[in-house]
């Protein structure tokens, strides 16, 4: 049984028709100037900041912090929306308990940019933290179109790079195809409280711009799982996702891969933004992963 907080928002997103907020934001995205760091994080936290293609890459450290783990994370939002407060949050919360560096990409978005001015950004961000920080193990994480953009960018690499793949990676609630062909997702539109399955096509093809929505780039449920570093998969069941999350699921354990799935049941899209008791187990088997 789920929690009550975890029910009180489900509860919530169905009555306020959140579903039409998003789709009506994913129309009209906000921009701001720049990327603010919360004041607050100031307190605890050393904080550098550099700028690739005019998007910046920020990096929390904990003052206290003498380990070498050291994540790279990539907000959600359809590929169309900025990075926000919850992030933020959540991401100080694991810096915290993990004591860990985590560097917060703020990435290019559709529809000013495509995926390739994208993965050109968080290429060339990523090269630049490996060449400051050279004695880090990297991990990349990312929630919801953040997690697709790790899984992708882990494959790049395996494909690319193979001597600069992270060894680990974490995905939450993550976009694995943006096609949104999955037949069975249509079962899963009266669960899921917050993503309009429209909007999310839309957005998918404004961020493939004229490019096929299937190169594993876009959509990395297409591409190889083999030789990239051990992963977890966290999902709901009562997300849009949910479909893709189970068919990666089955495609994993077909390969010589290290892939951990962690299904909750009842749970919304992006749940481990919220403050309820099952995003604090997220989190906690999360930091474990990461000192493991």
């Amino acid at each position: 049984m789920i929690s009550i907080s975890a029910n009180i928002i489900t509860r919530m997103l169905g009555l306020i028709n959140a579903k039409k907020f998003v789709e009506k934001s994913f129309k009209n995205p906000a921009r701001t100037s720049k990327t603010i760091v919360p004041k607050h994080l100031l307190k605890t936290f050393n904080v550098t900041e550099f700028q690739v293609m005019g998007k910046s890459v920020i990096t929390l450290i904990p003052k206290q912090n003498t380990g070498n783990k050291h994540v790279i994370y990539f907000h959600g939002g359809a590929y169309l929306l900025e990075g926000n407060a919850l992030h933020w949050k959540l991401i100080q919360k694991i810096a915290t308990k993990a004591n860990c560096k985590i560097s917060y990409f703020d990435y290019p978005l559709a529809p000013e940019y495509n995926y390739i001015s994208t993965f050109e950004m968080v290429q060339q961000s990523y090269n630049k933290l490996r060449s400051h920080y050279s004695e880090d193990q990297f991990i990349l994480m990312g929630d919801s179109a953040g997690g697709g953009l790790a899984l992708a960018f882990s494959q790049k690499l395996a494909n690319e790079n193979p001597t600069e793949i992270p060894p680990k990676n974490i995905l939450f609630s993550p976009w694995l195809d943006i096609s949104m062909n999955n037949p069975k997702i249509k079962n899963l539109e009266h669960f899921d409280k917050l993503l309009p399955l429209f909007g999310l096509i839309e957005a998918g093809k404004k961020y493939a711009g004229n490019n096929n929505t299937e190169n594993y780039l876009l959509s990395p449920i297409n591409g190889k799982l083999e030789e990239i570093g051990d992963t977890i998969v966290f999902y709901g069941s009562h997300e849009l996702f949910y479909a893709d999350c189970k068919k990666l699921e089955e495609i994993s354990k077909k390969s010589d891969v290290n892939f951990t799935f962690y299904e909750y049941a009842e749970m919304q899209h992006d749940w481990v933004l919220y403050p309820i008791p099952e995003a604090n187990q997220v989190i906690n088997t999360t930091i474990e992963f990461i000192n493991d």
